[in-house]
């Protein structure tokens, strides 16, 4: 070995570990080294908080479905009162004005669409399968009229955007100039 060599080895110093170093040093290895019984309570108390989780979770979404249904149904409420004043009304005088029930239907649009209840337009609209419900077919001789919604059998509506209810309707077809032969 030459000088500079044994220079090299003499710089490298080795320190001894304390007992107290080589003690902690144990303890968290072991901690490293946890039993399987262990890892299975640990995983037990996960799977019991997240199924205490999921029953809370479940218990505020009923429990805010049950708030916006008995929010409608008080608002509602006041129809049914006026429907059943018709009803006396109607069984004293043996009538009943159409403008009573105008005014009670009023009443009930101006309820549902201040809640978010949106109709779906259909007449002279073109025929959309995703909104409107094809009932019947009529022929027509116009060709603009085509695939268009010539009437509508009952009104369809959405809620927020979400379809309800698709639009009943009648969509105008081309004549094939055969068929007015026919």
């Amino acid at each position: 070995m030459n000088s500079t060599d044994a220079d090299k080895h003499r710089d490298v110093i080795l320190i001894p570990i304390d007992d107290g170093e080589k003690e902690s040093q144990k303890n968290a290895t072991e901690k490293e080294k946890e039993s399987p019984e262990e890892y299975i309570e640990h995983l037990q108390r996960l799977q019991a908080e997240f199924a205490n989780y999921k029953r809370r979770t479940e218990r505020e979404k009923e429990s805010l479905s049950d708030y916006v249904k008995g929010r409608l149904i008080t608002h509602l409420l006041s129809i049914l009162d006026d429907m059943d004043s018709l009803i006396r009304h109607h069984q004293e005088s043996h009538q009943c004005s159409i403008e009573e029930i105008q005014f009670i239907a009023r009443k009930m649009k101006k309820i549902l669409f201040d809640e978010g209840l949106e109709t779906i337009d259909a007449i002279n609209q073109s025929f959309n399968p995703e909104i409107h419900e094809a009932i019947a077919v009529e022929k027509v001789s116009d060709p603009h009229k085509e695939g268009i919604i010539l009437e509508e059998w009952q009104k369809g509506y959405r809620f927020h955007g979400s379809l309800l209810r698709p639009s009943r309707v009648k969509v105008g077809a081309l004549k094939i100039k055969d068929e007015s032969d026919v």
